[in-house]
């Protein structure tokens, strides 16, 4: 009974997560016009940072060498994705950057095959072709395929994500998933504090920006990323995936609540290709394809 609700505990967790994560996109794209987008990533992960270093104290003296070099190479792949993400906003819709960024759900496999050696089953390939139908459908524009700056971003996120979350997953099975999540706060918001210091210039502060970058350090980071440490220690990671690919529906709701944006039937249709592909890519064919992943990540 204890295992089953801490099991349902964690879904709720990662269901809340991908709710404030959802969120972020229409508060980022809101902020872009008084904070710059290195700021906003800067700003956003040194506040988080410093909350970890606040809450977690007692496990900072347990930070070893490895932990590092691992937070290091992790930190450099948020710090990209987030950057990009924050940039591609200022050219496509919240909806649009939400959904086109989740096609890291269908990359993965095709990354750990490439990495772990662990080949991807048929809905994986069925799933990469109605990723690509619906990419194709939210770019068609007056009759032509037509990917702007900002779509062209975001995918580059999307990829960008799918990385980090294979090497995560890697440098994560024996690490202290708290102090790598510290490390990562720190190295991207150094990153992003840096590059904002050489080539944007600074915020202009008010009621408005003020509150956006407290909720993007706080409920749009440090909460969400707390709660799925927490979630990941009792749901499978196939069901974990599956859970998070949920952020691009409520960004795309968001959008249209908060930002007023009005998705035609063609960008819809996108929509529910992309979904079902991220869907799709994370349910197993069988049993037997499930034993054999599973003793393929353990050798």
């Amino acid at each position: 009974m204890k295992v089953f609700n801490r099991t349902k505990s964690g879904e709720l967790g990662l269901t809340l997560a991908t709710v404030l994560w959802g969120l972020c996109f229409a508060v980022s794209k809101d902020a872009n016009a008084q904070v710059p987008p290195a700021w906003q990533v800067g700003l956003r992960f040194s506040a988080a940072a410093v909350l970890m270093a606040l809450l977690f104290h007692r496990r900072l003296k347990q930070l070893n060498r490895r932990t590092v070099l691992s937070g290091l190479l992790l930190g450099v792949l948020i710090f990209t994705g987030y950057y990009l993400q924050t940039v591609a906003l200022q050219y496509t819709t919240a909806g649009k950057s939400a959904f086109l960024t989740a096609i890291y759900v269908v990359l993965v496999p095709f990354l750990y095959w490439a990495v772990r050696h662990t080949k991807p089953g048929v809905q994986h390939l069925f799933s990469a072709v109605l990723c690509l139908c619906g990419v194709g459908l939210l770019s068609l524009d007056g009759g032509g395929l037509r990917l702007g700056l900002g779509e062209v971003l975001t995918l580059a996120t999307g990829v960008v994500y799918a990385f980090h979350i294979v090497c995560m997953g890697i440098t994560a099975e024996d690490s202290d998933p708290i102090l790598l999540t510290f490390v990562q706060f720190v190295v991207c918001g150094a990153l992003g504090c840096a590059v904002a210091g050489f080539t944007a210039p600074l915020p202009v502060w008010d009621t408005g920006s003020v509150l956006s970058m407290a909720y993007l350090a706080v409920p749009g980071t440090m909460i969400p990323m707390s709660l799925q440490c927490f979630a990941q220690k009792y749901v499978k990671p196939g069901k974990a995936a599956l859970l998070m690919s949920l952020e691009s529906v409520f960004g795309c709701l968001f959008g249209i609540l908060l930002l007023g944006e009005h998705p035609t039937w063609k960008i819809a249709g996108g929509f529910v290709l992309i979904f079902a592909a991220m869907i799709l890519s994370e349910i197993p064919l069988s049993k037997q394809s499930v034993s054999r992943q599973n003793r393929a990540l353990k050798n």
